[in-house]
């Protein structure tokens, strides 16, 4: 035997070894990494969806309770859209009866309707019929901090249909401090006081003292003031303080608030400062937001974003916002802003105001940021219910 030759075959033989565990071991270890996320999906998926949005399945057909939102913050409204869902691929015929709505916590029922008669209609393949709209006909606002339930059943084609969707009510009474967007290095910052009653009853406050902080300067205000709050009311309190701002960065900003009732509020905001202001308008884009679904003779919440797409801060100086809608002859326009974006942030462009329509449809919207020479302009559609 030689021994050389030996040597080498055994070497091959350890390499081609080792090598079918790395690639053992490698897929191992890739399998448990894809379980251990499989097991997190489920866990995050489960613990904000509630299993009982989905009803049981009759003939393809499902009971599904949407809401707008799972937390609300008073006085918010609360909203909720119920569904017959078609899960086939087929249309389906169905007949809806003995319909019933309750909303309730653990203390009281809330809000309860129904409605026994029948009504026939027909859902599209892998569509949705809408069959009751909370919050059309009805005001639910203002509740008690709790958890709420929203329980629905009917019979759909004569067999049972029920569902169930949590949902979170929440009081509470916001302070926050005011100040622009952003500075520039030399500018002075005058900070206010904003307080917001977001619970269902009014409340009274009374203020004896203020003390602002900012980069080591302190500013204390004694005083007596006070407010009756009612609820969603707020109060705008103003201060002799003010800060002269020397080097760029985002410094911290603090407030505290001294309540006659021995209550002490301390809360903080962030305060942006860059050496100049940024007139080009490049890598940015818009979209809108609304607070509640859009109708018809009802006045429009919507707020259009601006959206940064680079990964740098922004402090963009706007000249002119203007918002039009040809099709009413809506025209809405704002001069004069700062916007503060962070890298790949939004903000609050603007929020058009006694915006209405009368007919139900999609309507073009066209927002145009005019800066220093340079305009952006977009599109975007607003669909209007009836």
């Amino acid at each position: 035997m030689d021994p050389r030759k030996f040597r080498e075959e055994k070497e091959a033989e350890i390499k081609r070894t080792y090598g079918e565990m790395r690639k053992r071991s490698f897929r191992f270890l890739f399998l448990n990494i894809m379980l251990v996320l499989l097991v997190f999906t489920f866990m995050f998926f489960v613990q904000r969806v509630s299993p009982q949005t989905y009803s049981n399945i009759v003939q393809n057909l499902q009971l599904v309770v949407e809401l707008n939102k799972v937390e609300y913050l008073a006085p918010d409204q609360v909203l909720a859209k119920v569904y017959i869902v078609n899960t086939g691929r087929r249309d389906r015929d169905f007949t809806l009866s003995d319909f019933y709505v309750k909303l309730y916590s653990d203390k009281k029922t809330v809000f309860e309707f129904s409605y026994p008669r029948s009504i026939s209609s027909t859902v599209t393949g892998l569509g949705k019929r809408l069959v009751y709209e909370l919050g059309k006909d009805v005001t639910i606002s203002n509740l008690e901090a709790n958890e709420y339930k929203i329980f629905v059943s009917c019979k759909v084609n004569g067999r049972y249909l029920q569902t169930e969707r949590a949902f979170k009510y929440q009081e509470r009474i916001d302070f926050m401090i005011l100040t622009e967007p952003y500075y520039l290095v030399g500018e002075r910052v005058n900070p206010s006081l904003l307080i917001v009653n977001r619970t269902k009853d009014q409340q009274k406050l009374q203020i004896t003292r203020i003390v602002w902080s900012f980069l080591g300067e302190k500013f204390q205000e004694d005083t007596e003031q006070t407010f009756l709050l009612n609820p969603g009311g707020s109060a705008l309190v103003s201060s002799k303080a003010s800060f002269h701002v020397q080097t760029k960065g985002e410094h911290e900003i603090e407030c505290a608030v001294y309540l006659a009732d021995g209550t002490l509020k301390v809360f903080r905001a962030l305060v942006p400062v860059a050496l100049k202001h940024e007139e080009k308008l490049s890598d940015l884009e818009m979209n809108i937001e609304v607070d509640d679904v859009i109708v018809i003779d009802r006045l429009a919440r919507i707020r259009v974003n601006l959206v940064n797409k680079s990964n740098r801060n922004r402090f963009l100086k706007i000249d002119k916002i203007n918002v039009s809608i040809v099709e009413i002859g809506y025209n809405f326009a704002v001069t004069s802003r700062r916007i503060f974006l962070s890298p790949f942030g939004k903000s609050t462009l603007i929020q058009p105001e006694r915006l209405e329509f009368n007919t139900p449809g999609v309507y073009e919207m066209i927002v145009t940021v005019e800066s220093e020479g340079s305009k952006i302009s977009k599109k975007l559609s607003v669909a209007v219910g009836k």
